[in-house]
């Protein structure tokens, strides 16, 4: 996905030099880019909105009153994700999510948020693990579109996804066009994926720990696991992100 606004911006940042000395232009630009976008409010808030309008809670360990309620339900809605199934196939009504999303989880949620065809993805994964998994066709898709994390060593299925992890799934899944960029957080350089979350916070999907007080912290724990809800409210912000730049 080539976005206008997106290019603009990344152009400015792409690493040239050393070190971390143009953190300040690229919150600069965030800011900018910011700016830009509310002159074209009008193009897209209508379309925007329509994605706010879904709280009602759609599982019964998802309350109302949850921070994650609007970005669960919405999913739900959308058809990105039904909740677990008990033995015999059928939806329990529950979402878990506390649990921590596995690598499996985190790819169908991406595909199927990012409309991938999976119809074209027929040929057998060369994943010996994805054989027999019920994340089959997805595994061959991220095998046919070249997705990174599913080359070579691929991390186990049935793994806990990390944090960077989820948003190099995200980014592949969408299509972006990733650049080299440092990240601002304090604990992201050098990670294999510091690029893909450098991104990420750059067009607001991603923002950070923050203190009690709703304070950013300056850091982003990559490589801790990431639950089920947390994974939610990423993918329906790339969501988000995903209207506004098609619609602009």
């Amino acid at each position: 996905m080539k976005r206008f606004v997106s290019l603009l911006a990344l152009a400015a940042v792409f690493v040239t030099t050393a070190g971390y000395a143009f953190f300040d232009e690229v919150i600069l630009l965030k800011q900018e880019l910011q700016a830009w976008e509310t002159t074209q409010a009008a193009d897209f808030t209508a379309v925007v909105a329509q994605l706010d309008d879904i709280t009602a809670p759609v599982f019964r360990d998802v309350p109302a009153t949850a921070w994650f309620n609007a970005y669960v339900s919405s999913l739900a809605e959308w058809g990105i994700v039904s909740g677990y199934r008990d033995s015999a196939g059928q939806l329990t009504g529950e979402f878990k999510p506390g649990n921590n999303v596995t690598i499996a989880e985190a790819l169908k949620m991406a595909m199927i948020a990012a409309k991938v065809d999976l119809s074209r993805c027929t040929a057998t994964p060369r994943n010996a693990e994805a054989a027999n998994h019920w994340a089959k066709v997805y595994v061959s898709c991220a095998e046919l579109m070249d997705m990174r994390l599913f080359k070579g060593n691929a991390p186990s299925l049935h793994a806990s996804a990390k944090r960077a992890q989820v948003i190099a799934i995200i980014n592949d899944a969408f299509g972006e066009d990733v650049l080299p960029l440092y990240s601002s957080f304090r604990d992201t350089a050098g990670n294999p994926w510091e690029s893909d979350i450098a991104y990420a916070a750059l067009l607001g999907i991603v923002s950070g720990d923050t203190d009690s007080n709703g304070n950013p912290t300056g850091y982003f724990r990559p490589d801790e696991n990431i639950v089920r809800a947390e994974t939610a409210k990423v993918i329906y912000e790339k969501i988000k992100d995903s209207v506004k730049s098609t619609t602009l």
